[in-house]
């Protein structure tokens, strides 16, 4: 297997509007418990309410196993101006446009031959308005649904700053931070 050029990887994501493609060590990416306790705390509302976070992705022990299938990724960050506090509908499709884009660059990773390649968005998945998981009726998007690295447990603001990556919150501006994770084989 031919090794993936970052450069194509880099070219896609510059065009979708993705301001940072960092290839990293997937090793840097360790679940912690007071990560998911604040999943617990249900402060966002969606413990239990959206299939792709807590508690219907996993035990952190059981995201720590599947993390250890995986050496390499890149991280994705994509940015926007928006009053972040009152644009809720602007907020919510930045959102689905990051996620589409990390679609969008999963498949542009499978067409280079890989075939394990976990995408991770920015916040919830946001594909429907009301995620299926508060009605009890299955996910209609099982293929393009993803998680974000916050309900696998990561502390992301910890891991941008190891990678020497501007983790600061504003109120003008929404940086969605999310990563694809691939297993050359």
């Amino acid at each position: 297997m031919q090794h993936i050029p970052s450069t194509k990887l880099s070219r896609l994501a510059q065009e979708l509007g993705i301001e940072t493609c960092l290839e990293f060590d997937a090793g840097l990416l360790v679940p912690e418990q007071r990560i998911r306790d604040l999943c617990f705390e249900n402060r966002c509302g969606n413990y239990g309410n959206n299939y792709m976070c807590p508690p219907h992705i996993g035990s952190v022990e059981e995201i720590k196993v599947r993390l250890k299938e995986f050496r390499q990724g890149v991280l994705l960050q994509y940015s926007k101006a928006l009053d972040v506090t009152s644009d809720i509908k602007g907020l919510r499709q930045t959102k689905v446009d990051f996620h589409n884009m990390v679609l969008r660059l999963e498949e542009c990773l499978r067409s280079r031959g890989l075939k394990q390649v976990w995408g991770m968005i920015g916040g919830n998945c946001a594909l429907c308005e009301i995620c299926k998981a508060e009605t009890g009726d299955p996910c209609p998007h099982t293929d393009k649904a993803r998680t974000s690295l916050e309900s696998l447990a990561i502390n992301v603001v910890g891991l941008l700053e190891k990678l020497s990556l501007d983790s600061d919150f504003r109120p003008d501006r929404i940086t969605w931070t999310g990563c694809i994770l691939f297993k050359e084989e």
